[in-house]
């Protein structure tokens, strides 16, 4: 698994690779020659190319000068900018000398900006090796402003090597004219700006660069990155096996507004493996559903006069929830007081695993302290979500993902699924994980109905609450890729494209 570090954690990481031999230079030459592997590839090699690389005084502005050494050598022209004054940290003085006899550089000043600029203009490639982890604050006026001509003037494909210049690499501050690039290239761990909003949005494509370091390396981090590892949680199907070794989910879900969210939660969790599904709905909802899902069971229920679950509804299933081995609850459910008596009630009544989606987290909103009434609770709120259950500003959410996630999860004893790009599932004992998977094309209306079918649908099937979740997001995400990989596009996808892809994995 991959991690996600702060930038102390990332320097513990290189002091421990610094004790067993590889150096900071070493890891500056490691870290440029994969950074100009890729930076090759996508700018379809080097022979004739024109590459300005910008340069920090630091280490990273280290990394700077040996791409632009090996674009040189690559048959390319390169011209090494040092952005923010000459190297000063000893390792970057130390490439410097070694490499700078055969480079042609300068110091961007005023005496060198029209210069610069017209380089900058005539090049093919643009690479940002200027502040990496170590920025925080704003720029200075001359940076800010060479970032600005270059963002908005130079149609140069752009590179940024760890982290965009201007971006804090823990906080995910953004300058006002953070340099901004097609792809970054990140050295050796994710970094907690990453799964930072807004500036996520100001870094382009990803692409994580092996720099010598090893796992052994990180005595901490902030998360690990689920990888293709998490599949083996996905229970086997033995080939004597039976329905009943799958599980039986109770899905509490739907209204007469909301039959889709019914249909798209009991599809995905048939689709993801479950042995049998049971929708709890009303009447004339599960009847519509049920033309779509024929392969589930159903549990009709009188609806009150705006076509949600009325009063009975506890009376219809609880009986069925003593057999359930998982229990769903929320998906266009409605905030109404008889989904409030359904979480208390469900929580209260059965230790099975049970996820809290969408309405039934915003009637847990309003009476927390039912949350830790269960031990196996999974919630998989959106960040509008996360604001009314934590009483964070969504803002503030999105600033450290990770970091509320994690003390939400601790405090109350769950598992939280805090969704969006990069998704953070975090246990109550303390891991985090991060999912990798997805594209924009998740960004429609029932996503979530089926990312929460499918996670209590492995719940259903037995795998722990933690586990399910993170596979659950993985193979949610996997599916929308697997989607536009099979031609449709990432405004045309569906969430029902995306369950039915579940069903081929």
């Amino acid at each position: 698994m991959l991690f996600t570090v702060t930038t102390e954690q990332m320097k513990s990481a290189e002091t421990a690779a610094a004790r067993r031999g590889i150096l900071p230079e070493r890891l500056a030459e490691n870290a440029a020659c994969a950074c100009f592997e890729r930076i090759s590839s996508l700018a379809g090699g080097g022979r004739g190319k024109t590459f300005t690389v910008l340069c920090g005084r630091g280490l990273n502005g280290g990394d700077g000068i040996i791409i632009a050494d090996l674009a040189k050598k690559a048959g390319g022209e390169s011209l090494c900018v040092f952005a923010a004054g000459m190297p000063s940290k000893d390792a970057a003085r130390e490439i410097y000398s070694r490499y700078a006899p055969g480079l042609v550089s300068t110091i961007y000043s005023p005496e060198s900006e029209n210069t610069v600029k017209t380089a900058l203009l005539n090049s093919h490639v643009i690479v940002d090796c200027v502040f990496g982890t170590g920025f925080s604050g704003e720029l200075d006026t001359g940076v800010a402003e060479l970032f600005k001509f270059v963002n908005d003037s130079c149609r140069a494909f752009k590179v940024s090597v760890d982290v965009p210049s201007g971006i804090n690499a823990d906080t995910g501050e953004r300058a006002s004219y953070s340099f901004i690039p097609n792809v970054t290239l990140v050295l050796g761990a994710y970094k907690k700006w990453q799964l930072s909003h807004p500036c996520r949005d100001y870094c382009g494509d990803t692409a994580l660069m092996d720099i010598g370091l090893i796992r052994e390396d990180f005595s901490g981090f902030e998360a690990r990155f689920t990888d293709e590892g998490i599949m083996s949680c996905r229970p086997r199907r033995r080939k004597t096996a039976h329905k009943g070794d799958f599980g039986r989910l109770l899905n509490i879900s739907g209204s007469e507004r909301c039959i889709g969210a019914a249909l798209l939660s009991t599809k995905a969790a048939l689709r993801a493996g479950a042995g049998a599904a049971t929708l709890v709905s009303p009447r004339q909802t599960a009847f519509a559903v049920a033309a779509g899902c024929a392969e589930a069971t159903f549990i009709p229920v009188e609806a009150d006069k705006d076509g949600f679950m009325g009063d009975g509804a506890i009376r219809a299933f609880k009986d069925d929830l003593q057999k359930a081995t998982a229990v769903l609850i929320g998906c266009g459910l409605g905030n109404t007081s008889v989904t409030k008596k359904i979480v208390e009630f469900v929580i209260n009544e059965t230790s099975r695993p049970t996820v809290l989606d969408a309405d039934a987290l915003n009637a847990a909103a309003d009476n927390l302290s039912v949350l830790k009434g269960g031990d196996n609770l999974i919630l998989t709120p959106h960040p509008a979500e996360f604001s009314r259950v934590s009483g964070l500003g969504v803002d503030d959410i999105q600033k450290d993902r990770i970091g509320n996630a994690k003390k939400f999860a601790k405090e109350y004893g769950v598992t939280l699924v805090l969704k969006g790009v990069n998704t953070v599932i975090a246990a109550p004992d303390g891991r985090v994980a991060v999912n990798p998977t997805g594209n924009a094309g998740l960004a429609k209306a029932g996503s979530g109905d089926v990312l929460a079918g499918v996670i209590a649908s492995l719940a259903a099937q037995g795998v722990k609450p933690f586990e399910a979740a993170a596979l659950g997001a993985y193979m949610h995400g996997l599916a929308a890729q697997k989607v536009l990989g099979a031609g449709r596009s990432l405004a045309g996808m569906t969430a029902g494209d995306v369950a039915d892809m579940i069903g081929c994995m």
